[in-house]
C-alpha cells in the first residue's frame, strides 16, 4: 500500500512538470528567457510561454510576459537574493547601489557563512560606494539642465550639486553651476 501511495505521489509531481517540452518550445522559450527551467515549470506554463513567444509583440514584452509566467509559481533565486541582501542592507541603499557594488556584495553574501563577518565585510565593501542622487534630486536637477547624465557621479560632483541645488541661489545661478560641475 505504501508503495502504491509513494508511486502516486511522484507520478502526479512528475506529470504536473514541463517534461514533455518539445524543442521548438524550448527553442522559442529560451530565446526570451534564456534561465528557463523546464523542469520547474507545468505544461500550462511551457503552453502559455510558448504563445507568448510566437505572438506579434515586441521583444522586450515577450521577454517581460515571458518572465512573469516563470515567475508566477517559480521565484527566481535574484528574489531570493534580493530579500537575503535585505536582511544586510537597507532598502533604500540597495536601491541606489550601482549594479558592480550590488554584485560584490551578493557575492560577499553568497560567499560567506557567518553573518556577522559577513555584515562586516559589507560595510568595509561600501565604504568606497559613490553616493548616489535621490530620484527626487535627479528630477529637480533635470528641470534645471535636461541634457545632462546624472547616472554615474564622484562622490564630489554629488557633493557639489547638492550644494547647487539646496543653494539660496536663483534658478539661472544654479543651471551655471549644474552645467559647471556636470562638465
Amino acid at each position: 500500500m505504501k508503495r502504491l501511495l509513494t508511486a502516486t505521489a511522484l507520478s502526479t509531481i512528475v506529470a504536473t512538470s514541463a517534461f514533455a517540452a518539445s524543442e521548438a518550445e524550448m527553442n522559442a522559450i529560451t530565446t526570451y528567457y534564456p534561465d528557463a527551467n523546464f523542469e520547474a515549470l507545468t505544461d500550462d506554463q511551457v503552453t502559455e510561454m510558448f504563445a507568448v513567444a510566437n505572438s506579434g509583440v515586441s521583444d522586450t514584452e515577450k521577454r517581460s510576459q515571458i518572465e512573469d509566467i516563470a515567475q508566477a509559481d517559480n521565484p527566481s533565486a535574484s528574489v531570493a537574493v534580493e530579500e537575503e541582501l535585505q536582511v544586510y542592507i537597507p532598502e533604500w541603499r540597495l536601491d541606489e547601489m550601482s549594479s558592480a557594488e550590488r554584485e560584490r556584495v551578493v557575492a560577499l553574501v553568497s560567499e560567506s557563512e557567518d553573518p556577522a563577518e559577513t555584515r562586516v565585510q559589507i560595510v568595509d565593501s561600501m565604504k568606497d560606494a559613490a553616493p548616489n542622487l535621490t530620484t527626487g534630486e535627479v528630477s529637480a536637477l533635470e528641470e534645471l539642465v535636461p541634457e545632462a547624465d546624472y547616472s554615474v557621479l564622484t562622490t564630489g560632483q554629488v557633493d557639489d550639486l547638492r550644494a547647487a541645488l539646496y543653494g539660496d541661489s536663483s534658478d539661472s545661478e544654479k543651471k551655471s553651476d549644474i552645467e559647471r560641475i556636470m562638465s
